[in-house]
């Protein structure tokens, strides 16, 4: 859904403005020219190209146990229990990490501060279990994300037509949450210690 005040729309219609989506070829000194051939003449050009919603924790090089980089066990295919732990890296918490985005509702804010309580009570077993260390157990994480995949399969996102920057080169979502609010501050409201490996 597109908001807009009218500003934006209105503009498309004015005479000087074409809206092109022709892919961009180069941009010349005055112009931009598109795949097709086309130049379009420019004073000013505003290169937005966005970020990397899609390469979570980048650009740190985060190392696990036995020195596995989490950039290559996610490659493009980013997965954490509950978008927070990841098997074989212990003591790494993720907020706003795979599988956390709220594209259908709710407050982002509520969601992180969900995250940031459960972090915290990671933090205090540790301290006060005077732990060294929490890792997510990997039956956990597959479970978890094995529901996380049946939940989406049944949402717009998934659908084969649908291409968004959502999905991944496979066509699997990996930002947005299927859940409802109420069910992530629930799992979220204390770490259940068992879906740890504790030492």
């Amino acid at each position: 859904m597109l908001q807009d005040n009218g500003s934006w729309l209105a503009a498309l219609q004015r005479d000087n403005v074409s809206l092109v989506t022709e892919a961009i070829s180069k941009i010349t000194r005055d112009a931009i020219v598109s795949r097709d051939g086309v130049h379009h003449p420019v004073d000013v050009i505003a290169f937005a190209t966005g970020f990397h919603a899609n390469l979570f924790l980048w650009p740190m090089d985060i190392v696990g146990r036995r020195g596995i980089r989490l950039r290559e066990v996610w490659g493009d295919d980013p997965r954490a229990h509950l978008g927070i732990s990841v098997p074989g890296f212990p003591n790494l918490f993720c907020l706003y990490g795979p599988g956390t985005n709220l594209a259908h509702a709710g407050s982002i804010i509520f969601h992180s501060e969900c995250q940031v309580r459960y972090v915290t009570g990671c933090l205090r077993a540790l301290l006060e279990r005077r732990l060294a260390s929490m890792e997510c157990k990997q039956e956990v994480h597959d479970e978890f994300n094995r529901r996380l995949d049946e939940r989406m399969s049944r949402m717009v996102w998934s659908h084969p037509g649908m291409t968004s920057w959502y999905k991944n080169s496979k066509g699997r979502v990996t930002t947005t949450s299927p859940w409802r609010l109420l069910d992530y501050w629930r799992w979220t409201r204390e770490p259940n210690l068992a879906d740890f490996v504790l030492r």
